[in-house]
């Protein structure tokens, strides 16, 4: 659904981060096998690998390559996405096991390790094998050194954010020696797709990444990397090299309220590609110690509470206790020495938080903002007289006259009104449609509140307006 934005200003809390670095990570840098894998599943149709913000570079793609969309390796792709589900972080799961091309051999032999649950040896060795033949039959090295340039223009001002990034807190705050080899690849065909695999070498090394998408642009058309909304994402990334294989670890002792909460809270989940509890289990502790990190690195403690109130938006009703609960495994670390020698006491929060799972669903509903009138008629009325020009939403709280989030529902866009544009009024408690209606038609407006906040940073109820127009054309 596209929804409207009444400003494209998006105010972030300044973040205070100290600069040190690790030389365990080397420079991020573009890599060959991502920017293949990209484009090789835009080619195939997937939503997430077909982003059009990167303007230039999208339009090259399609010039290059779009006389080779019947390519077998292209139909082979949109199988398995539409057969395995064989997308988001499969595919560059695929990217990071293979070696360089043109060679696109796996770093470990598929029969040892695959990539992704996704994939089969079966499907993992014809997928490779036709790569190499699409790699040299579209001339993918060609393309690649045409935008070398490019390239280095998002490497270098990717690195001004890289020194920002604080790599020794998660040693301290996980209590592991660093023995994963860290990379940060940046994305530059991603969108806004950002995804953490890893890789286990023949010698049992272990290679973690951050795929961060580029997803932000200037008016030249060049990616763009602030702090302030790409920082936390790196953050985030990087948690899931320390946390995915504790949750591996505990499944058994946390799928029966994984499950419970996954049944809860599943359509917001599945919006945002969690399919199963275990990937949201990840995600919530991932989640969770980003935070820890803000709040640590931070002297305004605004910066780790909007963060907060974003994941309560997303569904991850839970996490206020269970940030609280990182704070005691940090209060008592000669206790809890690891936060895998923690994981005991997470599985304790867990279970007893599946039962009262709809609680916190219903606190966080009282904190959002919600629609409490419509004027100048009411919900479901079927008189509304077509001169109608103005639709007024009343709000029981103020709403941040930033951002709104506008649409069509169920019934399609042939059912929302044409708008001229939206007002914020009443000391930002309401906001002003404005619309051009037809006779004798039903109209359908739903906002989407989860993408709003209130003034105190907490979202708007979802809210969904039915009426319909008079038979009488305006005399």
């Amino acid at each position: 659904m596209k929804y409207l934005n009444l400003s494209f200003l998006i105010i972030f809390f300044p973040l205070v981060l100290s600069a040190q670095t690790n030389n365990t990570i080397a420079t991020p840098r573009i890599d060959k096998r991502v920017e293949l894998l990209s484009i090789v599943f835009r080619l195939a149709g997937n939503e997430e690998y077909n982003t059009p913000d990167n303007v230039k570079y999208v339009a090259d793609i399609h010039k290059h390559f779009d006389k080779f969309i019947d390519h077998p390796l292209i139909k082979y792709a949109q199988e398995l996405r539409d057969s395995s589900g064989v997308s988001y972080d499969a595919v560059m799961s695929m990217a990071v096991h293979l070696n360089e091309p043109p060679a696109l051999e796996p770093l470990v032999p598929f029969s040892v390790s695959l990539p992704d649950k996704r994939w089969t040896l079966e499907s993992a060795v014809k997928f490779t094998a036709l790569l190499k033949q699409f790699y040299k039959d579209a001339d993918f090295d060609g393309f690649f050194h045409t935008h070398l340039a490019d390239y280095a223009i998002a490497e270098s001002r990717f690195n001004v954010l890289f020194k920002k990034l604080d790599v020794s807190w998660y040693y301290k705050f996980y209590g592991k020696a660093p023995a994963e080899n860290f990379n940060i690849i940046i994305g530059f065909g991603n969108g806004g797709g950002n995804y953490g695999p890893h890789v286990y070498l023949n010698d049992h090394t272990k290679k973690v990444y951050a795929i961060i998408g580029s997803g932000t642009f200037d008016e030249q058309g060049l990616p763009t990397y602030d702090a302030a909304s790409y920082l936390p994402t790196l953050i985030h990334e990087f948690n899931h090299s320390f946390i995915n294989y504790l949750t591996d670890n505990y499944e058994n002792q946390l799928r029966d309220a994984g499950a419970l909460i996954y049944e809860k809270e599943r359509t917001k989940m599945r919006k945002q590609a969690y399919g199963e509890w275990k990937t949201m289990i990840n995600e919530a502790l991932v989640r969770a110690s980003v935070i820890s990190y803000l709040k640590t690195h931070n002297t305004d403690t605004l910066v780790a509470e909007q963060e907060l109130k974003q994941q309560l938006a997303r569904g991850f009703v839970w996490m206020r206790p269970l940030v609280n609960l990182l704070g005691q495994y940090q209060s008592n670390r000669k206790t809890y020495p690891t936060l895998e020698s923690f994981m005991p006491a997470i599985v304790v929060f867990y279970n007893k938080l599946a039962p009262n799972i709809s609680f916190y669903d219903d606190d966080y509903q009282q904190h959002c903002a919600r629609v409490i009138a419509v004027r100048p008629f009411k919900n479901g009325d079927t008189t509304i007289r077509a001169n109608t020009t103005e639709i007024i939403f009343d709000f029981d709280k103020k709403l941040d006259g930033i951002k709104y989030f506008f649409g069509p529902g169920a019934k399609g866009i042939d059912h929302y009104p044409k708008s001229a544009k939206f007002t914020f009024a009443n000391d930002n408690k309401s906001i002003i449609m404005t619309v051009n209606l037809k006779p004798n038609t039903e109209y359908q407006i739903t906002i989407a509140g989860s993408m709003m906040r209130a003034s105190d940073g907490y979202a708007v109820q979802n809210y969904i307006l039915n009426f319909k127009t008079e038979n009488s054309p305006i005399p």
